[in-house]
């Protein structure tokens, strides 16, 4: 059996093996109605940004792609939900602390996409912000400057926001959830006499960029 087809996790592989992806795909194509339009990942490592309307999110990408993908995901989420860690263990999540010291989360999540892995993350740090898009964290450009992964857009729509009270409703209230994916972006080359808190102010603006075009595509709740 190949490493691609287990379902728990492989030194050699990062993600959902393929049965969990189906039932991932039935749950998300059948209950959410989840159309997805845009690109086939390319092989080798890529990262993949987008919006962060609710926990619902992560399955409806997962179900959009095709390859298994690696989760940065919110350390305060990690801990508390206690009874779904070996779940998060299983597919490779990666916990970090949204706008805290990060220095071997980052270091990780470097090493999964050097090794060929494709990874996905929510710029934003949180889900359902207040100004959607207002705010880009810099670790998607940290691990795309540090690993030379293209950056692949990705923009979700059709599903109940995440409104920090009722956690589980986006997951069991039925949407027509869409997730467009846009085409491959890769950073500019890096001057080398530049400022770097500068360049990583333009990385963000780049990345915000890619996110907000895909907003055409958006459809209502």
């Amino acid at each position: 059996m190949s490493a691609s087809s287990n379902i728990g996790g492989h030194r050699g592989r990062r993600g959902p093996g393929l049965l969990l992806r189906g039932i991932n795909r039935a749950f998300c194509r059948g209950w959410h109605r989840l159309s997805s339009v845009g690109q086939r990942l390319p092989d080798g490592p890529v990262i993949l940004v987008g919006n962060h309307l609710c926990g619902l999110d992560p399955l409806l990408i997962q179900a959009s792609v095709n390859r298994p993908l690696s989760f940065l995901m919110a350390r305060d989420y990690y801990r508390k939900m206690w009874y779904l860690r070996w779940g998060f263990d299983l597919v490779g999540a990666i916990p970090v602390s949204p706008g805290g010291a990060n220095r071997h989360a980052v270091r990780e999540a470097i090493d999964v996409v050097r090794a060929g892995h494709a990874l996905c993350l929510f710029p934003e740090g949180a889900a359902n912000p207040p100004i959607p898009l207002h705010r880009i964290l810099p670790g998607a450009a940290l691990i795309a400057r540090q690993s030379g992964a293209p950056l692949v857009p990705f923009r979700v729509s059709g599903v109940l926001p995440f409104d920090h009270v009722h956690l589980w409703k986006p997951f069991y209230r039925r949407s027509h959830a869409r997730i467009v994916i846009g085409e491959p972006v890769y950073l500019p080359p890096a001057a080398d006499d530049g400022d770097a808190r500068e360049a990583i102010c333009q990385d963000t603006r780049l990345i915000r960029h890619a996110i907000h075009a895909l907003a055409r595509f958006d459809i209502a709740d």
